[in-house]
């Protein structure tokens, strides 16, 4: 299962594996372009490293965490565009899509949908045995996007 949570300079990503009901963390992080660099070229970074790892671990399915707001139209324009072209990375290798609100990831991984970003890190650490601590909060965004989508093991 790979865990996607969009930004235009910080795209969350986590690849879990589910085997029975052990899951196995195999790579989580952050992918960020250059932050001066123009929209098209943010975009074709992010899509280009998220194909690299694709093509690594090779998941059947991806979940994306839904957009719920914006500060601006312009920004809510940009994320769109980032979720269209990982939308479209996924139809090309045939991946089965889902998308949770973080509202319902909040709930599936702490038991409440109003959690901080903090509690959900905390959370992620305990259930999947990694330090998050140290690792931006995009990439345990994307451990618990990714662990929702798997049906909360």
């Amino acid at each position: 299962m790979m865990g996607i949570d969009p930004g235009s300079y910080a795209t969350g990503f986590a690849f879990l594996s589910l085997t029975g009901n052990k899951v196995d963390v195999l790579e989580y992080g952050v992918i960020r372009p250059k932050k001066d660099a123009e929209l098209i070229f943010r975009i074709g970074h992010i899509i280009k490293e998220l194909e690299n790892l694709i093509a690594k671990y090779k998941p059947i399915a991806f979940c994306m965490e839904k957009a719920f707001f914006a500060k601006n139209a312009n920004s809510a324009l940009i994320l769109g565009h980032i979720r269209g072209a990982i939308m479209a990375l996924g139809f090309k290798y045939d991946l089965v899509f889902s998308e949770k609100t973080p509202r319902e990831i909040k709930r599936a991984v702490t038991g409440n949908g109003a959690a901080s970003k903090e509690q959900v890190a905390n959370m992620m650490s305990r259930l999947l045995s990694v330090q998050t601590q140290n690792s931006a909060l995009d990439a345990s965004d994307a451990l618990a996007i990714a662990w929702t989508g798997l049906g909360s093991p």
